[in-house]
C-alpha cells in the first residue's frame, strides 16, 4: 500500500511539473525592442533666447519604410523593415478570431518624442505605428551622434502605396537640433 502511494505521488508531482514548465509559444516570448526618446518642444514652448540660450546646430531627417503583407485571405500578416531589419508574423487563431505573433526576426527599434512614450506592447500590429517609432528612433540616433540635448519643431509624414497583397508605408521624419548652452553663473 505504501509502495503504491509513492508511486501515485511520485507520477502526481511529475505530471505537476510538466504543466509547470510548458513550453513557451512565440507569442509569449517577449520580442525585442530597443527604444529612445529624445525632448521636442515647438519654439513658443522654449522660453528661451536663440542665440544666448541654445543654438540650432543643424537640420537632419531620416526615413523608415515598412511593408504590410497578407496572405491566405488576411490570415496570416507579415510586417517586414524593407531592408531586413526586422520581420514580424501574425497569425489568425481561427477559433477566437483574435492575431496572435506567430513569429518574428530581428529588433523592432521605437523612437517617442517628448512624451509620447508610454508603455510599449510588443504586440504590436499597427505598420503605422511601427513605421512612425522606427522613423523617430533613427532621427534621435542622428541627433545623439551630433550632440544635440533636444529637437525642435519636428514634422513626421507617413505615405502609403499599394501593391496588391503589400502595402509599403513611409515616414519622413525632419526635426531642427538644438544644444544648450552651459549655464555660466
Amino acid at each position: 500500500m505504501k509502495r503504491r502511494f509513492v508511486i501515485l505521488s511520485m507520477l502526481a508531482s511529475t505530471v505537476m511539473m510538466t504543466s509547470c514548465f510548458s513550453h513557451k509559444t512565440v507569442s509569449d516570448i517577449e520580442m525585442p525592442i530597443a527604444i529612445n526618446t529624445i525632448n521636442s518642444v515647438g519654439l513658443k514652448e522654449l522660453n528661451l533666447k536663440h542665440g544666448e540660450d541654445y543654438t540650432i546646430t543643424n537640420t537632419v531627417s531620416e526615413e523608415a519604410v515598412i511593408v504590410y503583407t497578407t496572405k491566405k485571405k488576411g490570415k496570416l500578416i507579415t510586417i517586414s523593415e524593407q531592408k531586413g531589419e526586422f520581420k514580424i508574423t501574425w497569425k489568425l487563431d481561427e477559433k477566437t478570431g483574435r492575431m496572435y505573433r506567430d513569429d518574428y526576426d530581428g529588433v523592432a527599434r521605437f523612437g517617442f518624442l517628448g512624451n509620447d512614450y508610454s508603455q510599449v506592447s510588443t504586440n504590436v500590429i499597427s505598420p503605422e505605428y511601427i513605421v512612425r517609432n522606427l522613423a523617430t528612433y533613427r532621427l534621435i540616433n542622428q541627433a545623439k551622434v551630433r550632440g544635440a540635448d533636444g529637437v525642435i519643431e519636428p514634422i513626421i509624414s507617413t505615405n502609403v502605396e499599394d501593391r496588391g497583397n503589400s502595402i509599403v508605408f513611409k515616414t519622413t521624419i525632419t526635426a531642427k537640433l538644438i544644444k544648450l548652452q552651459a549655464d555660466t553663473k
